[in-house]
């Protein structure tokens, strides 16, 4: 009985952290900016109230509800007709979905 209450006790803290686990991509939020500002703002809106931007605005992106740095991860990571082929380094992916992330509105 006390094994079954011990197992129940960990499966609730862990059901209870996967949100907040999901969320983070152990990046720097700072150099995630640096570089979004570098390679990604000729196209994207990249910081709150910039100016242009012809396709996907990072604050909306970051406020969809299916945006996770799970979500992020897979995104930078695959291939899209209308976007450069970057091939980012993992610590530049997890940058720049850091960046992404501190947009969201708490």
């Amino acid at each position: 009985m006390r094994a079954m209450i011990v197992l129940t006790v960990l499966l609730g803290m862990t059901l209870a952290i996967a949100p907040a686990r999901a969320q983070d991509s152990g990046g720097n939020a700072t150099s995630g900016r640096a570089l979004a500002k570098a390679w990604c703002a000729e196209c994207h809106r990249v910081e709150p109230n910039a100016p242009g931007a012809s396709v996907a605005d990072f604050t909306e992106v970051a406020n969809l509800p299916s945006t996770t740095a799970l979500s992020l991860k897979v995104f930078l990571q695959s291939s899209h007709k209308d976007m450069p082929n970057l091939i980012l380094k993992p610590t530049e992916a997890d940058d720049i979905i850091a960046y992404i992330l501190s947009l969201k509105r708490k």
